[in-house]
């Protein structure tokens, strides 16, 4: 029986990119599912080099309406980029995720709701 936080289980993040590395741009989308009566409220999204660097951004429409493209140009591209977002919830629902060393598409991984 649930007690505390039930409608986190009905909360499923899910945020996507598509790095293009001619153009010099990673776009992220929001694709989270959302429980009954509740939805986004913004997507924290920062994607860095390893070097340090980093370019932040925020998404606040879920869909391709709420897709950001980040200009990657200044980041340090002679190694694979990393991407971490974090979405949360009008309810206050909290999820980060990641994606490491990424490609040309993916989906953020090992998510961590709270």
């Amino acid at each position: 029986m649930c007690q505390n936080n039930c409608s986190i289980a009905s909360f499923l993040p899910k945020v996507s990119y598509t790095f293009d590395a001619s153009a010099k741009t990673v776009a992220v989308q929001d694709g989270s599912t959302y429980g009954s009566g509740d939805g986004l409220k913004k997507v924290h999204i920062k994607v860095h080099d390893q070097f340090g660097n980093e370019k932040r951004d925020t998404i606040t429409t879920t869909g391709s309406g709420g897709a950001k493209t980040i200009d990657v140009s200044t980041l340090n591209l002679s190694k694979p980029l990393n991407i971490t977002a974090t979405v949360i919830t009008n309810k206050d629902f909290h999820a980060d995720g990641s994606a490491f060393h990424i490609q040309a598409a993916g989906d953020l991984a090992g998510w961590d709701k709270k």
